[in-house]
């Protein structure tokens, strides 16, 4: 099982998960060309799957870059609210 709250596994996990390679914290997840609103789905899927943290579609609504989720990610575990 991977840490996604180790931002470089985090970003692996999102590599494999999106299939796509050299992306960073600072990367766009919308502007990836292989986002899509199932692939989205599945992203959160694996998010739950991996971590066992909820993220919903207004999360990652609120989020702009593969570290906003890492972030969001981080938060949630540590038990701390985003809202």
């Amino acid at each position: 099982m991977q840490d996604l709250t180790d931002i470089q596994q985090f970003i692996d996990f999102a590599e494999k998960e999106l299939q796509v390679q050299g992306l960073s914290p600072q990367s766009e997840f919308r502007k990836i060309s292989s986002w899509s609103s199932l692939n989205a789905l599945l992203f959160i899927s694996g998010v739950n799957e991996h971590a066992d943290v909820l993220i919903s579609s207004a999360d990652l609504a609120s989020c702009t870059t593969l570290g906003d989720i890492h972030s969001l990610i981080v938060n949630r575990i540590h038990g701390f609210s985003t809202n």
